[in-house]
């Protein structure tokens, strides 16, 4: 592999004791290739930014059934795994407009091509709204040279940027190096720069200053499909050489995120209300009350600022609450339904049965299995 994951190793793992194979990873987490080695198939991973020249020449002159999981399988002959850059893109975007932004950055501009796809698929996202993504060009160092140097040099482009902004990063140490340019700026994270990273990597993003918030790729799932995949090919039933492309899971949010950057008055306090009274039996109009506005001038202002409705905004904040309680606990449905405000285990079994096509104990179950 040129880049390593405990989670994808576990993932192929699940799948390797099912299936009953010797599962050989010396290789996992080493860039050495073992020259001479043989088996019946294998998984790799030939490149994150560009193609590792001698990872490629080693696993395609073994000549056996093998998977990548990268973008750059295909144009060496190999079929491959990858998470859908599209995918990613929508959910960063709707990650920030739920929040209200209505500027949006990337970091950063590269030419490798998974940079690229991910970029792409931001932009196409923000574009179908009818908005740009500024692009951040990496400060470039020399030899040397203290990386504190960098951070302000990337603090000061961000600091010349539209606020506030939302800023998505490659990954998760992409991120985290707004994060610093941030810091070393005097920038106020989330408020004016609200920034998203890719991966998940808890480790990083829990243990940060400002705790990072994230789109979940699920790399158990993407591994265990992966080691699937070469299975089949094994068997003589795969012969397929294009990239597949696997959905993300959703955005995990933090602190970095933890923002409503609307500027109308009233929006902002019916949105401050419901965050801070939907575990009570509120509904629309104790909403519209704390607003300072009429319901029709409320419904207004909603639907320009934050594209959805007063009765959405109190559903979208029960629902994550919701979720967050059911992975994060061991609570009943009946004390879940009570503390989020909706009343009843009907109306939560209601709630999941639109919003995820599932019941509150299949998502509980689903996403325990994936942690």
């Amino acid at each position: 592999m040129s880049w390593y994951d405990a989670r994808v190793h576990e993932g192929v793992a699940r799948f390797a004791a099912r299936a009953g194979w010797h599962l050989d990873a010396r290789m996992a987490n080493s860039s050495e290739p073992a020259w001479g080695w043989s088996g019946d198939g294998v998984l790799c991973k030939l490149g994150c930014s560009e193609v590792d020249e001698k990872l490629r020449d080693f696993v395609c002159g073994l000549g056996l059934p093998t998977v990548d999981l990268s973008v750059f399988g295909p144009n060496h002959g190999l079929p491959s795994l990858e998470f859908d850059p599209r995918e990613i893109g929508r959910l960063a975007a709707d990650h920030f407009f739920e929040r209200g932004f209505r500027h949006f950055a990337w970091y950063p501009v590269a030419d490798g091509k998974p940079v690229r796809l991910r970029r792409e698929g931001f932009e196409l996202a923000l574009r179908e709204r009818g908005h740009e993504a500024i692009a951040i060009e990496p400060i470039p160092t020399a030899e040397g040279e203290p990386w504190e140097a960098r951070e302000r040099a990337l603090g000061e482009r961000l600091a010349a940027l539209p606020r506030p902004i939302g800023v998505l990063a490659f990954n998760d140490d992409w991120a985290v190096q707004v994060l610093r340019g941030c810091a070393r700026a005097g920038l106020i994270v989330p408020d004016e720069v609200a920034v998203l990273g890719i991966d998940n990597q808890e480790l990083v993003c829990n243990h940060l200053p400002i705790p990072l918030s994230s789109v979940r790729l699920d790399l158990e799932s993407w591994g265990e499909r992966a080691a699937g995949k070469l299975d089949a090919r094994m068997r003589g039933t795969d012969d397929e050489l294009e990239t597949e492309w696997v959905s993300p899971s959703e955005v995990v949010p933090r602190a970095s995120t933890d923002v409503l950057a609307v500027e109308h008055p009233g929006v902002a306090r019916a949105v401050e209300y419901i965050g801070a009274h939907y575990t009570e039996r509120i509904g629309v109009d104790e909403v519209v009350a704390a607003s300072g506005l009429s319901r029709s001038g409320l419904k207004q202002a909603f639907r320009k600022y934050l594209h959805r409705s007063v009765h959405d905004e109190l559903v979208r904040v029960r629902s994550q609450a919701a979720r967050r309680l059911l992975v994060d606990t061991d609570w009943t449905l009946e004390r879940i339904a009570e503390d989020v405000g909706l009343g009843s285990t009907r109306n939560l079994f209601r709630l999941f049965a639109r919003e995820e096509s599932m019941t509150p104990h299949a998502y509980r179950q689903a996403r325990r299995a994936a942690q």
